[in-house]
């Protein structure tokens, strides 16, 4: 009969501890931000209009223009760590067809026997079947200070388009949408 008492004081007690344990942990706050579209260099390079949306003037001259996106996300106020991982999506994409060009890569290098500099162009990187391109990074990870960061690259042809820009994080269900009217 003892050894029952001692067992089931035992299961009570490490129940106990179990609880408490659960309670011990910290409640989470997350806040998310996107706070502004700069360019590669670092410039502000869209301004917001009266209705939050930003612009972006698309170069028709070019068939790609990369921009950053950046926010913010904390925990507790503060930058998280470890590093928390951040969704992007985006309503645009663009078809890259069969056939067509991805890239012409040219090779510079210094030829040790003649010493000559010597500029070559491989071969062209041609896409071997149809795909679906999209227009920003899937993900990235809070760094310094907890800030977030991605790169959309709308086409040419989206000209007059508004690519709807989606921040989502997984563990607070916080979701941020961003309008960029292609101009």
């Amino acid at each position: 009969m003892k050894k029952v008492v001692i067992g089931i004081a035992t299961v009570f007690a490490f129940s106990a501890c179990e609880k408490d344990m659960e309670t011990l942990e910290p409640i989470k706050e997350y806040s998310l931000a996107v706070d502004s579209v700069l360019m590669r260099d670092g410039r502000r390079s869209l301004l917001k209009d009266g209705n939050g949306n930003y612009h972006l003037k698309l170069d028709t001259s070019l068939n790609q223009q990369s921009h950053r996106i950046t926010g913010r996300i904390l925990v507790n106020g503060k930058e998280p760590y470890p590093a928390e991982k951040v969704e992007w999506e985006s309503n645009l994409y663009w078809l890259l067809r069969r056939g067509d060009t991805l890239a012409t890569i040219t090779k510079s290098y210094l030829n040790y026997y003649t010493g000559q500099f010597t500029i070559a162009n491989l071969p062209p990187l041609i896409a071997s079947k149809d795909e679906l391109v999209p227009t920003i990074n899937r993900a990235s990870y809070s760094g310094t200070k907890g800030e977030i960061n991605t790169i959309i690259s709308p086409i040419s042809r989206m000209k007059g388009d508004t690519m709807i820009v989606k921040a989502s994080h997984f563990e607070s269900k916080k979701i941020i949408y961003t309008k960029i009217i292609l101009d």
